[in-house]
């Protein structure tokens, strides 16, 4: 249990659902773009080696930014479950609260920031 109020729990539950609209949306912008891209691809000739290892080295940066999107929105979703069965805002680690500061900083925070301190220092 945490020592959130209900109506800071309602903030951070819509802070939640709005990121996970724009995740979503910006998902689709890059799924449309990858559509876009290969069809432009097939129809055009092949470009000069240093032309294509651009596309390909931006195509790479464009994939893991969407890893990244898409990783957040795992992490989003999972927030979004926590406040629905009322584990939200309590470290997974310790059990302690998570802290409103963090949880406004990053609402998705899983743990508390001594635990989450641990866990990147191993």
């Amino acid at each position: 249990m945490t020592t959130l109020t209900d109506t800071q729990i309602q903030e951070l539950r819509a802070q939640l659902e709005a990121r996970k609209e724009q995740l979503l949306q910006e998902l689709d912008e890059v799924q449309i773009a990858h559509r876009e891209r290969m069809k432009s691809a097939q129809s055009a000739p092949q470009d000069a080696y240093a032309t294509q290892a651009n596309r390909v080295a931006q195509d790479a940066v464009r994939d893991a930014e969407a890893r990244r999107d898409h990783d957040e929105l795992v992490a989003v979703r999972a927030a979004l479950e926590r406040v629905q069965d009322g584990s939200y805002g309590a470290c997974q680690d310790c059990g302690g609260d998570i802290g409103l500061a963090r949880l406004k900083a990053f609402p998705a925070a899983l743990r508390c920031i001594t635990c989450q301190s641990k866990l990147e220092q191993r």
